[in-house]
């Protein structure tokens, strides 16, 4: 705990972000989407979790104490186009930037691997969490597990 406390005191970064595999972060993310989204937001397990899981880039932030506190994923939607989803942020730790700070390294990613744009699917209540990263809403509001949504994009 001292050790956890003077590092803070010198000004070190209290968050670590992982980028991995669903095979070596799924016991991490896990957790989190299904305290966020299944209990949370009341997204049927069925809906929540999918094959995409397998083949995505997965992100999350964990604390000095092990705490997985925000995570996303990055899969392909179609050639030079990534797309990004699952974002969850613990709700104690919403307003901090660690959504932000997940949003950032899978767009990171996907710039490294060549992607041109990305885009997701918001929820309406964080539109303007991605409208401050530089995303742009795209089309009408739709329903996507009885949650309203707005597909976004940017480029990269």
């Amino acid at each position: 705990l001292r050790e956890l406390l003077e590092a803070f005191e010198r000004g070190e970064d209290m968050v670590q972000l992982h980028l991995g595999s669903w095979h070596d972060l799924q016991k991490l993310a896990s957790p989190l989407r299904t305290e966020v989204f299944v209990h949370e937001q009341k997204v049927p397990a069925e809906l929540e979790w999918d094959e995409a899981d397998h083949t995505a880039l997965h992100c999350v932030a964990v604390n000095r104490m092990g705490m997985v506190l925000a995570t996303g994923r990055l899969l392909e939607h179609a050639p030079g186009v990534a797309r990004i989803g699952r974002m969850a942020v613990k709700k104690q730790m919403r307003g901090t930037d660690l959504g932000r700070r997940v949003l950032h390294a899978l767009m990171d990613a996907a710039r490294e691997r060549g992607d041109r744009q990305v885009l997701l699917h918001a929820q309406c209540s964080a539109e303007g969490f991605y409208r401050r990263s530089g995303f742009a809403p795209h089309g009408a509001v739709f329903e996507e597990a009885g949650i309203a949504h707005i597909e976004m994009v940017r480029d990269l």
